[in-house]
This record gives structure tokens, C-alpha cells and sequence, in this order.
């Protein structure tokens, strides 16, 4: 009778079992696999929310930086202005005969230089306007301490930019706010920042290219290198501020200088 033998049976119910047990191996394991790669996906969504967020902080940034600067109070002025090798001469069409002349010498990284400009510069505009002062500008960059990417060198590469497009007034507001604002931006500005800024002043585009691309930073660091060697030699010391007049400082309370050069 082997019809009714149970050995098939058997077989049939092992076939069975082993057939379920895979099916139940398989809904164990698929959720798992499937869920690692749940994960990387979760994980890269994260990362480009990450960048997008990131991306728009730092443009806003940049925005910030710039209305800072085109938002200031733009100051009309009747100078004139000659770049030369190592200064920037600000006058006016109404210099005298017997105007006094003098060299500032001056650091952009320089505390006591942002002082000095608050304290001084409207009456030292005005005096070169009417016609009784001529100054000497002479940019220093020992505060970033031979280093080419201190601030002070890359503030005066911009400056000089600015300055090489002949617009007086341009020159003067920007050189009032990197001395005015100057404990906001000392290290915190890129050449970028300065470009922007510049280009809120209403600056032509090429001032702003070259302001970006960094075309005047080697220029800025040899000048105000030598200047500083210069001031070392003529007063035997570096240091900032400093308004020379025939090559020796002036005397008195600094910022009285321009009474005292005015009444010599």
C-alpha cells in the first residue's frame, strides 16, 4: 500500500515549512536593508538643507556688510586729490600761496588712528577746502606685522583702487569709513566685503573688479611698507598716528595738530 505511505507527507509538510520559514526570514529582513537606505537618503537631505541654509546666511551676510557702507550719510566735498608712489595728496582748487603742508601718516588696523579721524578730519576737510592746508596721506601697515593678508593692507589696496579712479570724494567717505567703523570691520572684512561696499558707494565697476580680484595687494603692502621705513628713518621710531611737518612731528597734543600747523 504504498499510496498511503506518510513518507510524501512528510516531505511535503518539511517543503512547506521550509518555504515559510523564508517567506518570514524575508519580511524580517527587508525592512532593514530597505531602512539603510532610508537613513543615507534622510542623511543627504539633511546635508543640501544644511548648504542651502548655510548659503543664505552667508549671502545675507554680505548684504548686511554692504548697506552698512551705502547706507552712511555720503559727504559731498570740493577736493582734489593726486596719487603718487607712496601717498595720496588731498588739496583743493583754492590752495594759497602759503598753505601749510604737512604728512599723516596713518594705519587702517590703527585705534588711535580711528580716534584721530573722528576728532580731526571735518576741520582738516575744511581747511584743505579753503585753501590753507595740503595733506600728505601716507598709509602705514606695521599693525599687520609683515603679514601681506592683514587687515591693513587689504583695506588699503581698496582704498587705493578707489583712490586710482581720481574721485576725491569717493576716496573720502571711503577712507572716513574704514577709520570711523573701523572696530566693526578690523578683521572681519574680505576683499569681497570692500568690493561690495564700494560698489553701494556708487564706484565704477572697474574700482570694484580690482577691488575684488586683489589687484592692488601687493602695491599696498610695498607702499605702506616704505613708509613705514621712511617714518622709522626720519624720527628714529614707528608709529601711528603721526603728522610730520618738515619732516618732524608735529608738536603738542596730537590732536590740536591742526591749530598748531596752522598758527607755525
Amino acid at each position: 500500500m504504498d499510496f498511503w505511505n506518510d513518507r510524501p507527507l512528510r516531505e511535503f509538510k518539511k517543503t512547506k515549512q521550509i518555504k515559510v520559514r523564508q517567506q518570514v526570514s524575508n519580511k524580517v529582513q527587508n525592512p532593514n536593508q530597505g531602512g539603510s537606505k532610508n537613513f543615507l537618503w534622510a542623511m543627504v537631505a539633511i546635508v543640501v538643507v544644511a548648504i542651502v541654509v548655510v548659503g543664505f546666511i552667508v549671502i545675507q551676510g554680505q548684504g548686511s556688510k554692504a548697506a552698512k557702507l551705502g547706507d552712511r550719510d555720503y559727504e559731498d566735498t570740493s577736493l582734489a586729490m593726486e596719487v603718487g608712489s607712496d601717498s595720496i595728496t588731498l588739496t583743493s582748487a583754492n590752495t594759497s600761496a602759503d598753505a601749510k603742508s604737512v604728512q599723516l601718516f596713518e594705519d587702517f588696523s590703527c585705534s588711535h588712528c580711528s580716534e584721530l579721524s573722528l576728532a580731526t578730519d571735518a576741520d582738516m576737510k575744511t581747511q584743505i577746502e579753503d585753501g590753507n592746508l595740503v595733506v600728505e596721506i601716507k598709509p602705514l601697515n606695521f599693525l599687520d606685522r609683515e603679514n601681506i593678508d592683514g587687515h591693513s593692507t587689504h583695506a588699503l589696496a581698496a582704498a587705493l583702487a578707489v583712490a586710482d579712479s581720481n574721485d576725491a570724494t569717493l576716496y573720502w567717505n571711503f577712507r572716513a569709513f574704514l577709520m570711523e567703523d573701523q572696530s566693526e570691520i578690523y578683521n572681519q572684512w574680505s576683499d569681497d566685503d570692500f568690493a561690495d561696499g564700494v560698489e553701494a558707494l556708487g564706484a565704477d565697476s572697474s574700482v570694484v573688479d580690482a577691488i575684488r580680484n586683489g589687484d592692488n595687494i601687493q602695491r599696498a603692502y610695498d607702499l605702506a611698507t616704505a613708509n613705514g621705513e621712511e617714518l622709522t628713518e626720519e624720527t628714529g621710531s614707528l608709529s601711528s598716528p603721526r603728522v610730520l611737518q618738515d619732516g618732524k612731528d608735529v608738536e603738542g597734543n596730537i590732536s590740536d595738530w591742526i591749530t598748531t600747523v596752522l598758527a607755525s
